[in-house]
C-alpha cells in the first residue's frame, strides 16, 4: 500500500513512523519538507491547499493520513482554514480514487452521555459546529473517507494537549500542574501511539465504517497527572476564571467554550473502540522517561 501522510506536528510522526516499522514505504508531506527520520520515510515539500500539488501527490499513493490542523485554536481561524483545506483533499481524492484517513476529536458528537458505536453528531461548542461541517463535508464526498475519532491527547508529542507538555512538564519537574475545570471526574484519554495505530487500522480495513472511535483509557485529570509519578501538586484553574480571562483574549475565549468536556464526566464505550488501548501505567511510564530524559538534556 501507498501512503501519503499530510503534517508533521502532533499525529502524523506517529502514523509515519509506525508505518515504516512495519516495513512501508511512506512520504510525508508538509510546507517546510520535514518529518520524522527512518530509512523508509521520504519527506517532501507539500502545501495542502494547493489543488495542483495535492492533485500530484494523491496520483502516487492509495491512502492519505491528513494530520494537519488549523494555524489557531480559534473558531476565525478554523472557519478561515479548515473548509478550503477539506475540499481541496476532498477533490483531490475524489479524483484520484484516494482513501482519506483523518483524525478526530469529540467536538462534533453528544458528550452528555457516553460515546459509544451510535455516536450522535450534536456539537455544544462554535469549535463543535466547525468540526459537524467537516463531518458532514466528509459523508457527502464520493470519497472514501474514515474519520478517527480520538479523546483528549496525552503521550509523546501532545504538546498541544491538556494531558500533554502543559501537564506532563510540571508533573515531571516538581511544578505545580494547573488542569482545566474538574480534577476528580472520570475523563476519556486517547494516546498518541495509540491514535496513529488506530488510523493505520482504519486504513488497512477494506470496507470499514466512516467514522470510528480511537482507543481511550479513563482516569481523572489528577490519576492522569498522578500515573508514573511519586507526588504531584494539582490545583485546577476554575471554568469561571477561564471565561473571565475570555472577555480580553479570544484564543482563551475558545478555550473556555470547551470547558463543558472537564466540568461533566467525559465517557466512551471502550468496547466500541476499533483497538484496544495501551494501559494507563504503561504510556505513563514511556511519557515519564522520555520527559526525564527531555530535561536531562536540556530541551
Amino acid at each position: 500500500m501507498r501512503t501519503l501522510v499530510i503534517g508533521a506536528g502532533q499525529v502524523g510522526p506517529h502514523v509515519a513512523t509506525q508505518l515504516a516499522e512495519r516495513g512501508d514505504h511512506v512520504v510525508v508531506g508538509t510546507r517546510s519538507g520535514s518529518g520524522p527520520e527512518h530509512p523508509l520515510i521520504t519527506r517532501t515539500h507539500l502545501d495542502a491547499t494547493d489543488a495542483a500539488a495535492l492533485e500530484r501527490a494523491f496520483a502516487d499513493v492509495d491512502v492519505v493520513h491528513l494530520c494537519v490542523h488549523a494555524s489557531a485554536y480559534r473558531p476565525d481561524a478554523w472557519e478561515r482554514e479548515l473548509p478550503p483545506l477539506e475540499h481541496a483533499v476532498l477533490t483531490a481524492a475524489e479524483r484520484q480514487g484516494v482513501h482519506v484517513v483523518y483524525p478526530e476529536s469529540v467536538y462534533a458528537f453528544d458528550t452528555s452521555g457516553t460515546l459509544g458505536a451510535d455516536l450522535r453528531v450534536a456539537p455544544r461548542s462554535h469549535l463543535g459546529r466547525i468540526r459537524a461541517d467537516l463531518l458532514a463535508r466528509r459523508a457527502a464526498s464520493s470519497a472514501r473517507t474514515t474519520s478517527v475519532v480520538a479523546s483528549d491527547f496525552y503521550g509523546p508529542g501532545a504538546s498541544l494537549a491538556h494531558g500533554g507538555d502543559r501537564m506532563v512538564g510540571p508533573a515531571t519537574t516538581g511544578r505545580t500542574v494547573r488542569p482545566l475545570g474538574r480534577t476528580d471526574l472520570p475523563h476519556a484519554w486517547t494516546y498518541l501511539p495509540d491514535l496513529a495505530a488506530a488510523m493505520v487500522a482504519a486504513a488497512d480495513a477494506p470496507d470499514g465504517p466512516e467514522v470510528v472511535l480511537a482507543p481511550v483509557v479513563h482516569a481523572s485529570q489528577r490519576e492522569l497527572a498522578l500515573a508514573g509519578r511519586d507526588e504531584v501538586r494539582v490545583r485546577a484553574v476554575p471554568v469561571w476564571a477561564l471565561r473571565a480571562v475570555g472577555v480580553l483574549s479570544a484564543d482563551v475565549r475558545a478555550m473556555a467554550a470547551m470547558t463543558y468536556l472537564f466540568s461533566e464526566p467525559l465517557l466512551v464505550d471502550e468496547a466500541a473502540t476499533i483497538l484496544p488501548a495501551t494501559p494507563l501505567d504503561v504510556a505513563a511510564a514511556t511519557v515519564v522517561d522520555l520527559t526525564r530524559r527531555d530535561v536531562v538534556a536540556g530541551r
